[in-house]
């Protein structure tokens, strides 16, 4: 009789679980992001930038110069640098932060121009800062496979250049999510 008792505390327990035996309402909750659909995010972002930067690169050195070279000694045009940066928005895979990285960059090497004269090759200006080289295969940057350690929103990444190519092997960027969006937010060659 005891066994009886306990057989409509059962179906309460059931009933009260849902169809898949979780708590009621817990089946419709969204799964979390798993880590492997992130990294995929991190690395079409990656690949999507330097494919906008490949299309890009020629018309953002010539057209938006930030360099003022109308004295013996070159200085920064930080209107210029901040019209050149705001192009880098549009790509719509670069943070703030990559902004306010590259800002700090720039204003640091400018430093060292107020002893270099116009004419000379400029320090941090003798190679392409995105793609951490005087020559380099564009391609790769844009397929090279990638890999990413999250830590919640930011990310360490390597694409994995191949070291025996033309660009010398893996290089490091920096990742932020920011509204749900993977984001490039420092740039590895330094």
């Amino acid at each position: 009789m005891k066994n009886l008792a306990f057989i409509p505390f059962l179906f309460l327990l059931f009933a009260a679980c849902g169809e898949k035996g979780w708590p009621a309402g817990a089946q419709t909750a969204k799964p979390a992001v798993s880590a492997s659909a992130d990294s995929a995010s991190i690395a079409d972002a990656l690949h999507t930038f330097f494919t906008w930067y490949g299309a890009n690169y020629q018309d953002l050195t010539y057209k938006i110069n930030f360099i003022n070279e109308e004295g013996k000694y070159p200085t920064l045009d930080k209107a210029k640098l901040a019209e050149y940066l705001a192009a880098f928005m549009k790509s719509g895979v670069v943070s703030t932060t990559l902004v306010e990285n590259e800002t700090k960059y720039y204003l640091e090497c400018a430093e060292s121009w107020k002893s270099e004269e116009v004419g000379d090759v400029l320090s941090c200006m003798d190679y392409n800062r995105y793609y951490c080289g005087q020559d380099w295969d564009e391609k790769e940057f844009m397929i090279a496979p990638v890999k990413a350690t999250i830590s919640g929103d930011h990310a360490s990444v390597q694409l994995l250049l191949d070291p025996n190519g033309l660009n010398g092997g893996p290089r490091a960027f920096e990742m932020k999510k920011e509204n749900g969006k993977w984001l490039l937010s420092k740039i590895g060659c330094e």
